[in-house]
């Protein structure tokens, strides 16, 4: 990367939380403090780069994010141009937090002036000062949501997590610790004391068919997951209603309860369904004293989210949205 520090001058910690507060406005929840803007804003460096300098390499797993301050930066993705932004984008965030590993280019399309996170510093940042961990949370879990809503079809996987049927109609302690460890889940890395707490709390639960689980707009409490049998689901997005099928090892109810949202699809027993639920004050209580569990859990929800725009959208306005807004704070301006 290839920066000229003569560029402007240094900014003052009040201007960078005054920045981060500007970039701030567009999100909907607006939920992070000042003071945990004092947080982030004392650990984002000033840098500046000339036309043409190179802030990101494609195929490189990004070590910071940047947040614009003036000028404008031209991003790609596997080789394709997606397109130029500018003040208030925060670019590769959305790539750093869903651990994603074939990164982004990032080049310079006229002077630049950016504060520069580095990745590590973040998840110390993350380790320190839960309420912004949690918030990132919410926030990925959010705009997983909203990118769902504008979809004409439900995709057939939403997170998902795989394994056989269960042994038997109850499942012990060992037995909810191997579904909630398994490949794919959002607890794959979980430590097992700190996962045995979720297994705990989590309560078995058997529907008969053509029972209701929710309607869309409940309050949303908590998550389930789809141990056996399978759900018809019915929801109204943004292209009008939509219907879809949930099957066995699917975690459903999980992104609107971390968002805050209301449940956002009708959901009924289509056959005997069993589930194993869990209410989300339980799960952010044991988060709390489990940090890496929160990371994890942001990661997979990011990342889900990153694999299904480019499966359905491709390289396009959506994927220059999610890698350069910022999963933790805003949405640019």
């Amino acid at each position: 990367m290839n920066g000229d520090s003569s560029l402007d001058p240094t900014l003052s910690i009040i201007e960078k939380i005054l920045h981060l507060r500007r970039q701030q406005m567009g999100d909907v929840s607006n939920a992070v403090s000042a003071a945990q803007l004092s947080v982030i804003a004392d650990q984002m460096r000033d840098r500046s780069f000339k036309a043409g300098s190179v802030l990101l390499r494609e195929g490189e797993a990004p070590a910071s994010a940047f947040s614009i301050v003036r000028g404008r930066v031209r991003v790609s993705r596997r080789g394709t141009t997606l397109g130029e932004v500018g003040p208030g984008a925060s670019v590769a965030m959305g790539a750093i937090v869903s651990r994603d590993t074939l990164g982004l280019g990032a080049v310079a399309a006229t002077d630049v002036f950016a504060l520069e996170l580095d990745r590590d510093v973040l998840i110390d940042i993350f380790d320190d000062h839960f309420p912004i961990l949690l918030e990132a949370i919410r926030d990925a879990a959010g705009r997983h949501l909203a990118l769902i809503r504008t979809m004409s079809q439900i995709p057939r996987q939403l997170p998902r997590i795989r394994r056989e049927p269960p042994p038997a109609d109850r499942l012990d302690l060992v037995e909810r610790l191997l579904y909630l460890k398994a490949p794919g889940g959002p607890f794959e890395r979980s430590a097992l004391d700190a996962l045995a707490e979720v297994a705990e709390r989590a309560r078995q639960r058997t529907i008969e068919p053509g029972t209701s689980l929710w309607n869309e707009g409940e309050h949303a409490g908590g998550g389930c997951l789809l141990v056996s049998g399978t759900l018809a689901c019915s929801s109204s997005t943004d292209h009008g209603p939509v219907t879809f099928r949930v099957e066995p090892g699917s975690v459903i109810g999980a992104l609107e309860a971390m968002a805050g949202q209301p449940r956002w699809h009708n959901t009924v027993a289509e056959t005997r369904v069993d589930l194993l639920e869990y209410d989300v004050d339980d799960l952010i209580d044991v988060i709390e004293d489990n940090v890496d569990m929160g990371t994890d859990f942001l990661s997979w929800v990011s990342s889900d989210a990153l694999n299904l725009i480019e499966r359905v959208y491709g390289p396009g306005p959506e994927l220059l949205y999610f890698l350069t807004t910022s999963q933790a704070m805003s949405d640019p301006e």
